[in-house]
């Protein structure tokens, strides 16, 4: 799997898929095995499919999102 990738709620991803940097797969989605995600885009469905590319406000929400785990397993961690 690449960096930057967000897998929503309930999606599978089944055994020699390739997902590239710089996914997003929306919830529920089902990657079958030995499909290619290709970088750049949101894909949905079952069978995933590209739905579009992805937005610039998207590709800023990765290293948001990130930061947040990166503080939030701090705080686990502190006993906060």
């Amino acid at each position: 799997m690449g960096d930057r990738v967000l897998v929503g709620m309930g999606a599978i991803v089944l055994d020699g898929a390739v997902v590239e940097s710089e996914v997003i797969i929306a919830a529920g989605a089902l990657v079958p095995p030995g499909k290619t995600l290709a970088s750049g885009h949101v894909y949905a469905g079952n069978p995933a499919k590209p739905l579009r590319p992805l937005k610039s406000e998207e590709r800023e929400f990765f290293a948001y999102t990130a930061g947040n785990y990166v503080k939030l397993k701090d705080r686990h961690l502190s006993g906060e």
